[in-house]
Formats: C-alpha cells, sequence, structure tokens
C-alpha cells in the first residue's frame, strides 16, 4: 500500500480496489458457508423432529390396539 501510495492516486485506486474485492469476496463465501451451514442444522432439527414424532405415534397405536 505505501508503495501504490507513493507512486500515484492511480495506482493506488487499483491496490484498493483489489483489496477490497478480496475483502468482499471473503465475506461472501463466508456467509455462504454460514447459510450452507445453518440450513444443514435446520434441515437435521426437521429431521430429528420427524423420527421422533414417527415414534411418539407408533408407541400411541400399540397402547390403541390393546
Amino acid at each position: 500500500m505505501a508503495i501504490a501510495a507513493r507512486e500515484g492516486m492511480e495506482t493506488l485506486r487499483s491496490a484498493l480496489q483489489r483489496l477490497y474485492m478480496t475483502r468482499a469476496s471473503a465475506y461472501r463465501d463466508a456467509l455462504k458457508s454460514f447459510i450452507e451451514g445453518y440450513q444443514e442444522g435446520i434441515q437435521q432439527i426437521m429431521d430429528k423432529n420427524k423420527d421422533s414424532s414417527k415414534a411418539h405415534q407408533e408407541g400411541n397405536t400399540d397402547k390403541n390396539s390393546t
């Protein structure tokens, strides 16, 4: 950055643009990863709730059949 500042405004501008584009890319990738993990977590909870609901219903049919 210091070298770019010494060389002039155009060089500084392109260096800052690369820096911010790199930062934006990192934020985008982190957000995408977070969203994927969040969706996986929700899916696991939904599956777990579905399984426990199924087990609960099977338990009720056993009691009702006697």
